[in-house]
């Protein structure tokens, strides 16, 4: 049976809960051991494992069935890890960023072209808690984001109790987000979103281009490669790596400009692959930090 993506949590609300009791009184490490046993009971669920095993199979085309279970334990644990972590930066506020200078100061460089910036990232590594980092650029910042109600995923704002440091725009909204991006980046502003994954409904049919990835086809979304040649808007594919305990990387493999070509998806396949062929670099080095449970290939 194909599985589409449904933005359904991946765990319970009940142990996302109990996890962060774990933090508020114990700290990381205490909720990093209580992940051990929460772990291993998720990947004995053949649904968990059905899940894990599409990215897996493709990202180890040669595992056994023994091997490829050690992986996906591997992958969630990685995975929990990284939301245990975002858990405390909204709790406890503890989170270190070690983007290099060299990065950031592309990120300026970007920005002091006068026109805005696109960053597009994927679900893999620290994603979420790095939506964060950037409060070295000036200017407002959104994120392109669709949260489903299935989703009980607490944001690091929304467990501190503050505001969120970045505004959110739906694309499954009037055009798939299209007017609100068009108005941020009119102001200079800064507008994240995931390259990786397509979405839901209608505009989400329409706005996808296939690409080669792990050795098979995949869509994903180009609306954002067309805007960014309309607008003459920088690109930069910013990934950002689990480096350890409370500790977030970043990776800036590709920054570039987009020609207008007009609105044909076609003529901005090189620009899509280009994003796709970082992403799979991505999971070459970190094969533990790629978190698209769902069928990609279908």
């Amino acid at each position: 049976m194909v599985q589409k993506w449904t933005g359904k949590s991946l765990g319970s609300r009940f142990f996302q809960n109990l996890l962060g009791i774990f933090i508020k009184y114990g700290g990381r490490w205490t909720a990093y051991f209580v992940l051990y046993p929460i772990v291993l009971f998720y990947t004995f669920l053949p649904s968990v494992r059905i899940k894990a095993s599409f990215y897996l199979k493709h990202r180890f085309p040669n595992s056994g069935k023994i091997s490829l279970w050690f992986k996906t334990y591997k992958l969630n644990f990685t995975f929990g890890k990284i939301l245990i972590d975002r858990a405390v930066l909204g709790i406890r506020g503890d989170i270190k960023i070690i983007s290099s200078k060299k990065d950031q100061q592309l990120c300026r460089d970007l920005v002091a072209q006068g026109k805005g910036l696109i960053i597009i990232s994927a679900h893999c590594g620290c994603w979420q808690a790095a939506m964060s980092s950037f409060d070295f650029l000036e200017g407002e910042k959104y994120v392109v984001y669709h949260r489903s109600k299935k989703d009980v995923d607490k944001h690091a704002h929304e467990l501190s109790g503050k505001q969120s440091l970045v505004q959110f725009i739906d694309p499954n909204g009037f055009g798939g987000g299209t007017i609100e991006i068009m108005s941020v980046l009119a102001k200079k502003g800064i507008v994240c979103m995931m390259g990786d994954r397509t979405f839901g409904g209608k505009i989400g049919k329409e706005n996808f281009i296939k690409v080669d990835f792990l050795g098979g086809k995949i869509n994903i979304p180009f609306s954002i490669y067309r805007i960014a040649g309309a607008t003459g808007v920088p690109i930069a594919v910013i990934f950002f790596p689990y480096q350890g305990s409370g500790k977030v990387d970043s990776l800036i493999p590709a920054a570039f400009f987009v020609e207008d070509k007009g609105h044909a998806r076609e003529n901005y396949f090189q620009e899509a692959q280009k994003f796709i062929q970082s992403l799979e670099e991505f999971t070459k080095k970190y094969p533990y930090q790629f978190y698209n449970y769902y069928d990609m290939w279908s």
